[in-house]
């Protein structure tokens, strides 16, 4: 979210996507999308591979697209990879050396390091450290919707290593205000932003357009996300009971990954294998196709951060049913782009599901505010934007513990 001053001068400097390099594994650079900037600031960016799975891996290959070549550059810098515990741990060293090497050559003024919790905040708080002792700059990007959890259940000597990590860093950045709130309980002297999750609006800029009318299938609902009880999606199934009761032809495509087995002998048991497509994992154009073809986003979440996958179905031009947790309802308003429902509300669900597949005019006007709100607080010209007015605000001196202006 920028604050107002950002935002008169990113309405000034206009939208322009910049390149795309989709290494996962090693190192990216790529320049800071920076109209006006101050001075050539070099970024280092840490964080894990891109071809992880998750929203961590989707908001930095997002950022990394938006960036430009006219102001500054950033170096993304793979700290995690996905397998066995030895794969991981060379990626760890892997990632740390290379982030020596930067900093012992003085090849960068700032540190940024994408942060969740348990392993990934053991790693980061260390390469933190390490950048702050040769007087590097930092900035912390809270990530995950259990980082409050984790500082709760977490001894009290880990717990004062959470609030130093927080408080010695330039900038932390929250995913929204609910988040913001939280991490400033754990720290109260940090100087906290919020930044929105970015999504590249233009990949979707003629999904809706092709989208099919309900009466083809009777509705498409999609799922996506983790397969576990933290998204939902055991509550979608049960849900789907209810909305059987009543009409006849439906679809659940669900997309995702985790407790697969389990997720199937659910639906069998509830007798939904007409009803229900288990996509697995999707991704680039199969993801796109799986958004072409639904006419209602469902996420009935218990815990959350700011979920990608909410934004993609902004930008695609979908309703969304949701729950308020995390950064969720300051993003979808009930009633207005959205329906929101309480975790573990089955009847609810069901109702908001049914709800839009049998009021076409309510689906298109929320599916425009959608693609609007999309393009204008969320796309990731913008958001890249935005971030790279604070790396100058923290070379220059400007970033108080009070981040809010």
């Amino acid at each position: 979210m920028a604050t107002t001053g950002d935002t008169d001068r990113l309405r000034a400097q206009g939208n322009a996507p910049g390149p795309n390099n989709e290494n996962g594994a090693g190192t990216m650079d790529s320049s800071l999308a920076a109209h006006g900037r101050s001075r050539h600031v070099r970024v280092v960016m840490l964080g894990p591979a891109l071809k992880v799975r998750g929203g961590v891996s989707a908001v930095v290959t997002s950022l990394l697209r938006a960036f430009r070549s006219d102001g500054g550059d950033v170096r993304y810098i793979a700290t995690h990879l996905d397998g066995p515990k030895l794969l991981k741990a060379t990626a760890a060293v892997a990632g740390s050396m290379k982030l020596l090497v930067s900093l012992v050559f003085r090849q960068c003024d700032i540190v940024h390091v994408h942060m969740a919790s348990h392993g990934s905040f053991a790693r980061k708080a260390s390469l933190l450290r390490m950048a702050q002792l040769f007087g590097c700059s930092t900035v912390v990007h809270v990530h995950g919707a259990g980082f409050d959890s984790f500082f709760d259940q977490s001894s009290l000597t880990r717990k004062r290593a959470i609030t130093h990590t927080l408080e010695s860093a330039d900038l932390v950045i929250a995913l929204s205000e609910e988040w913001r709130s939280r991490l400033s309980a754990m720290a109260p002297k940090a100087a906290i932003r919020v930044l929105m999750n970015p999504v590249v609006c233009a990949e979707f800029a003629d999904v809706a357009a092709a989208r099919p009318d309900v009466s083809q299938d009777g509705g498409t609902i999609l799922f996506l996300g983790a397969f576990g009880r933290r998204k939902g999606v055991f509550d979608l199934i049960e849900a789907g009971v209810k909305i059987a009761e009543q009409r006849a032809h439906f679809v659940f495509e669900l997309g995702g990954d985790q407790d697969v087995d389990e997720l199937r002998e659910l639906i069998a048991e509830r007798g939904l294998e007409s009803n229900v497509r288990v996509l697995g994992w999707v991704r680039g154009q199969e993801k796109l196709d799986a958004f072409r073809r639904a006419h209602v986003f469902v996420l009935p979440s218990y815990h959350e951060g700011l979920p990608i996958a909410v934004l993609e179905a902004l930008a695609a031009g979908l309703p969304i049913v949701t729950t308020p947790v995390g950064g969720i309802p300051e993003v979808i308003k009930d009633g207005v782009n959205g329906i929101l429902i309480e975790p573990g509300d089955i009847d609810a669900l069901a109702e908001g599901i049914l709800r839009l597949l049998d009021d076409e005019a309510l689906r298109k006007r929320m599916a425009g505010t959608n693609v609007e709100l999309a393009l204008r607080d969320h796309d990731a010209t913008v958001v890249a934007r935005t971030l790279c007015l604070w790396y100058d605000d923290i070379v220059a001196g400007r970033m108080g513990t009070d981040a809010s202006d």
